[in-house]
This record gives structure tokens, C-alpha cells and sequence, in this order.
């Protein structure tokens, strides 16, 4: 391959190895009153083993470097929340329950709410659940602690297991999880959910005597992000008070300080999109956040009673917004770069924040008088990276004059008048988007190849966010067509610039990523070769065969019984005939929501058309990896399988 630097030594750069290895931070929790900041850390583990979890904290001055809650080697300790007095610090942990780290009485679960000291010293459970604790919330005067548990499987049904009688009946031997309250000083805790409820996330009212829920009829992703409504139950005894909506989104639920607003989701009419609102108790009133702003928005927090701090995606920038509950406007506070990966408030008004920038991954800092302050080098190996150039980038759409928004990726030493090879690279959803910052990952590959002399394109064509939800719904009926062209145009002009080699130029991606480049290479000659990860490639098949089967291709394309045509124009497979180019199909064997027989159609279909193509199969693999050997397998496929190609 030719290099973009011939007559200069040749910069670092990290293996795949490396690059999975990287450790990843999130979910940062300031306390009360502002002086610690708990976050979240998670590194990859060698041999098999699962990733390591463990809760660190950083004084958010500055003055002291971080320091880990030190737990059990085996243990996982995640979710860090403040006491409401700001003295203790609880999580959830799978930590052991008895003096023995390798001990858990047989009769209570893994995961439990567990709380320590502010300086760490001590640490005890405060929850002894018979079912896995997966979510938890403080009563206001923090007397009271509410859990979320899975219902655990009766003895008759693990009995059964255990003999191989284990028939399933679908849609009726699901585990609920159901709603719990516990006295924080102890005592037995009461369930306020009925069976056959599935709780998706909950809201204590700050008065005490009153949540807001969002729950659901089934369990299962389909009715997590679809089929859910928001409710008020009352916190003595579970009764219905109120429905706030049925059409909820998988927004969290937040009560304003007073109590009188309550902020929750509504899902978009077509279950695609959704809108942040805030309902006021008194007069049954709701108000839309930002509905002016161009962006999208994603997620808020209350300051204090009457506003809101948030962040949206404008193009490809994540920004910091103050919104008024009364009107929703907004009110952009900051520009600032992604991944974006949580934040939350202090009591004066700071506020701790997670992500990242466009030399390192996501890092803990602190928002204050107009800018951040970095508090943590998580992963200080990659000061030692010559990392590419990244570049924001717009053009106009050829179909009809829209602006279009993506990021470049330019190896570190690039100048003018060099033509690269070239990957195009697109995102999921099609409901997501790139965002500038950092891009390394093994599902984020533009990095690990900028660094090895390539230019990276990471288009956000219609269909994603960025642009608000009108922009995002333009891929109703059309995944292909419509957001190929924006792609194609995006090429164009980068082709024009002088940085494109047109003869080295190939596609990919994971997920609606590896659909649109399968479509690509059955429509169009100019790709040398596509990598289809986790691709939906018969979008009729996989409507019935996902475990999203309701609104998400519903909403697209209409009934996958009454618009079968709508279905089979906008896959993939229909045009694999006119695939010419080298493909590499990636797909992980436990894949509910693109279940791998979408990947084999296009394996096989290839095979019947003679173009050359290979396929890697994952044995246990999501459709979202976890484990390090296969995300390092993936991204050294990716590299090797380009290097051959281009």
C-alpha cells in the first residue's frame, strides 16, 4: 500500500490488540454538593473473561488523583449514585453478600445495591433480593431506597431446566421486573408492582408518596423502545394515580426538584424518532423541548425547578443546551466533541461530564464558566499514538440541495495533493450519527486506519440525527436510494478535494452500517470491495425474525404483510446479482436483532453468483460485541481485508 508519508519516518500505531484494550469511561456522578465526581470504568479482559467493572472517583478540583473503590477481583460494581446528603456512595455490585468473596446464599441474586462511604472505607449491601437487581433510585429525604428486581424463576421451572424439560412458551414464560422499596436503615423490602408488569425505568417523587414509571405489558427490547407508557403509581400501596402518556420513548423519567414537572419521552409517530417533554402535574400541561432547535435532541437533567441542562447533536457536534420547561426553548451553552457518554449536576451549577475529543477517548471532566476542566487520563498510551487528522464536513445532497453533515479522517502526515485510499464508512440505526471526536474503537475503525495511511468517510446521510427529527424521518421508505446518494455526494466531493483515490475506494459498516453498503455494491461500480457487518439484508425477513419486530421496520416501510413490496424493493438481497466486488460478510451467531441468517443470504447468494466473498462467523456474538477476542478478531479482519483490497 502506498504510504502518505514516503519521505518521513513512519508514526506509531497501535495494533487491533491495542485499540480494543483501550479502557472505557462513563457514567459520571457529581455529588450534592460538587466536590466528588464517582464514573464508571470498564477494561477488557484476555482469555475469555469477562470485562472488568469498577467504580473510581476524582475530586472534581482537581487536587487528587483518581482513585478506584476497591471490590473483589471477581466481583462487578457498576451504576455509582449519591445519597441524597451526598455521604454515601451506592451501586449495584455482584459482590458477595457473606464474608466469603466466593460465597451468595443460594436463595438471593448476583447483583445487589451495595453502599460504601464517601472516602470508600466501608462497604455493605443494602438490598437482599431474591431477583437481579437491575436499577435503583433514593427517596428524596433518603430514608428509603426503591430497586428495580427481576423476578426469579420459580423452583418448579429451574427443576425443569435442569431435566431438560425446558420447553419455552413464547410470550408467556417471561421474567418480569418488578418494583421494590426497602428502609434504608433495613428491614424487609415490599414489592408494589403486580406480576405480569414489566418495569422499564422509575422516578421517586421528590414528596416520597408518589413514582413515575414507564412500563410495559411484555419484557423484551420490541416493548422496551415501542410498547411502553409512562405512569404515577402511588409509593404506599402501587395503585394507578395517573397515565401521563402510552406512547413513551426510552427516555429516563426525572421529576423536577419541586416535584410539580415531570420529564419523560414520547415516541415519534412512526417509533423512530422521539420528543423530550415536560408534564406539569397541576394543570395536566405538557411543553416540547427545543422544538426550534435544528438538532436532536438526547438527553436532560434538571438545574432546578424551571430549567433544564441537556445535550443534543447538531451536525456532527454534540452540544451543551440550558432549556426553559416553561416554553422548551433552548439555549446552546457549549460546542463540544463525541462520543458522549453521561453527565450530571452539582447543586452550584457545575457539572461532570463524559466524553471525548478527537486525540482521546471519552475522559471525566468538569463544565464550568464556559469551558471543561479534564480530570482523568484513563488511557495515557495513546498520547504516544500519531493519530489522524479529523476534519468536519458538509455538502449538498444532489437530490435536493440538503445539507448533508459527516466527519473526515486524514492519515496524521497527510498534505494537499496526495490521493489516499479511501473507506467510506457508515454508522448504524439508520437512526444514529457520527459525531467529531474520537474514533477508535473496533467498531469505530477511521483511526486505526488514518494512522495506516487511509482516509475515512463517516457520512450522516438522511435518516440520521443531527438535523432534528424531520431530517431523521426522510428514510421512511427509503433506506437505500435516497441515503446512498448522500453518501455518493459526500464522495464526490472529497474525490474533487484531491484526497479520494477514485481506484481505491471501498465501503462498510455494521448493522444499517453493512445495509447500506451491501445496497452499495448492487448499485454502483464505484467501490473496489464492501464490508457487511451485522447487515440487514432482507428487510421483510427480518421484520418477522428481529427482537424489535413492531415499530422499528413497521414504522419505516408499513405492514410487512400488506407492503411486502415496499420491503423487498429496499433490500439488499434483491440486487445481489449485481455484486461484482470482493465482499467480507461479519456476523455474530447470537444475534437476536439481526439474527446471522440475514448475513448467510448474502454469503450464499454471492456464492451462487460466483463473486468472491467470505464470511467469519461468532460463535456466541450479540449484535453488539462484548468480548475482546472477537472485537479484536473484527478489527484486524477490517484492516487486513482493506490492505489486500485497496
Amino acid at each position: 500500500m502506498a504510504c502518505a508519508w514516503p519521505l518521513q519516518a513512519a508514526p506509531a500505531i497501535p495494533s487491533a490488540a491495542e485499540i480494543v484494550d483501550l479502557k472505557e469511561v462513563g457514567d459520571p456522578q457529581i455529588s450534592r454538593d460538587g466536590g466528588v465526581i464517582a464514573y464508571a470504568v470498564e477494561t477488557p479482559q484476555p482469555g475469555g473473561a469477562p470485562n472488568r467493572r469498577r467504580i473510581w472517583r476524582v475530586a472534581s478540583d482537581g487536587g487528587s488523583a483518581p482513585e478506584e473503590l476497591p471490590a473483589p477481583e471477581a466481583a462487578a460494581d457498576t451504576m455509582p449514585r449519591w445519597s441524597p446528603d451526598g455521604t454515601q456512595l451506592t451501586f449495584l455490585s455482584t459482590r458477595a453478600l457473606s464474608g466469603q468473596e466466593d460465597a451468595k446464599p443460594a436463595s438471593l441474586a448476583r447483583t445487589q445495591v451495595w453502599k460504601t462511604t464517601r472516602d470508600g472505607s466501608t462497604r455493605q449491601p443494602l438490598t437482599a433480593s431474591a431477583g437481579e437487581v437491575t436499577s435503583f433510585a433514593w427517596s428524596a429525604d433518603g430514608t428509603r431506597l426503591a430497586y428495580l428486581a427481576i423476578d426469579p424463576q420459580s423452583p418448579e421451572r429451574k427443576a425443569r431446566i435442569e431435566r431438560k424439560d425446558d420447553a419455552i412458551e413464547v410470550g408467556r414464560d417471561a421474567q418480569f421486573t418488578r418494583l421494590w422499596v426497602v428502609d434504608a436503615a433495613g428491614g424487609n423490602a415490599r414489592v408494589l408492582t403486580p406480576p405480569g408488569l414489566q418495569v422499564q425505568d422509575l422516578a421517586w417523587a421528590p414528596d416520597g408518596r408518589s413514582f413515575a414509571l414507564r412500563v410495559s405489558d411484555e419484557v423484551g427490547l420490541g416493548h422496551m423502545w415501542y410498547r411502553s407508557r409512562v405512569v404515577l403509581v402511588s409509593a404506599d400501596d402501587g395503585s394507578l394515580l395517573r397515565t401521563v402518556t402510552e406512547r413513551a420513548s426510552a427516555a429516563s423519567l426525572q421529576w423536577s426538584p419541586d416535584g410539580a414537572r415531570l420529564l419523560y419521552g414520547q415516541l415519534g409517530p412512526y417509533g423512530h424518532t422521539g420528543t423530550r417533554m415536560v408534564y406539569t402535574l397541576a394543570d395536566d400541561s405538557r411543553v416540547v423541548l427545543g422544538s426550534q432547535w435544528p438538532g436532536t435532541m438526547r438527553t436532560f437533567q434538571w438545574r432546578d425547578d424551571t430549567t433544564l441542562v441537556g445535550i443534543g447533536l447538531l451536525g456532527v457536534r454534540p452540544r451543551l443546551l440550558e432549556v426553559d420547561a416553561a416554553d422548551g426553548e433552548a439555549r446552546e451553552l457549549a460546542e463540544l466533541q463525541g462520543p458522549f457518554r453521561g453527565f450530571s449536576l452539582a447543586q452550584d451549577g457545575r457539572i461532570a461530564l463524559v466524553h471525548g475529543r478527537a486525540d482521546t477517548p471519552p475522559e471525566v471532566g468538569v463544565f464550568s464558566g464556559g469551558s471543561v476542566r479534564w480530570l482523568t487520563d484513563t488511557n495515557p498510551q495513546v498520547r504516544d499514538w500519531t493519530l489522524g487528522q479529523v476534519r468536519d464536513l458538509t455538502w449538498r445532497s444532489s437530490l435536493d440541495g440538503r445539507e448533508i453533515h459527516g466527519v473526515l479522517v486524514l492519515p496524521p502526515r497527510w498534505r494537499p495533493g496526495t490521493r489516499l485510499p479511501t473507506l467510506v464508512q457508515v454508522h448504524g440505526g439508520p437512526a444514529d450519527a457520527w459525531s467529531s471526536g474520537w474514533l477508535g474503537s473496533w467498531h469505530d475503525w477511521a483511526q486505526s486506519l488514518a494512522m495506516r495511511g487511509y482516509a475515512v468517510l463517516l457520512p450522516n446521510p438522511r435518516g440520521s440525527y443531527g438535523q432534528g427529527n424531520a431530517f431523521t424521518e426522510l428514510a421512511r421508505d427509503d433506506w437505500g436510494n435516497g441515503p446512498f446518494q448522500d453518501v455518493l455526494d459526500g464522495l464526490d466531493s472529497i474525490e474533487a478535494e484531491g484526497i479520494a483515490d477514485p481506484a481505491r475506494v471501498a465501503i462498510g459498516g455494521w448493522s444499517y452500517g453493512g445495509y447500506l453498503s451491501a445496497w452499495a455494491v448492487g448499485h454502483s461500480d464505484r467501490f473496489r470491495t464492501a464490508i457487511v457487518g451485522a447487515a440487514v439484508i432482507d428487510v421483510g425477513v427480518m421484520a418477522l425474525t428481529t427482537d424489535i419486530p413492531y415499530e422499528y421496520l413497521p414504522g419505516y416501510f408499513g405492514s410487512v404483510l400488506e407492503r411486502r413490496d415496499a420491503y423487498d424493493r429496499n433490500s439488499p438481497i434483491r440486487y445481489a446479482h449485481d455484486v461484482e466486488v470482493p465482499v467480507l460478510v461479519l456476523h455474530g451467531e447470537d444475534d437476536k436483532r439481526v439474527p446471522i441468517s440475514q448475513g448467510e443470504q448474502f454469503y450464499r447468494a454471492l456464492k451462487f453468483n460466483e463473486t468472491p466473498v467470505e464470511m467469519v462467523r461468532y460463535p456466541r456474538g450479540p449484535h453488539w460485541f462484548g468480548a475482546r477476542e472477537q472485537e479484536r478478531d473484527v478489527l484486524e479482519r477490517v484492516l487486513g481485508w482493506l490492505d489486500t483490497h485497496l
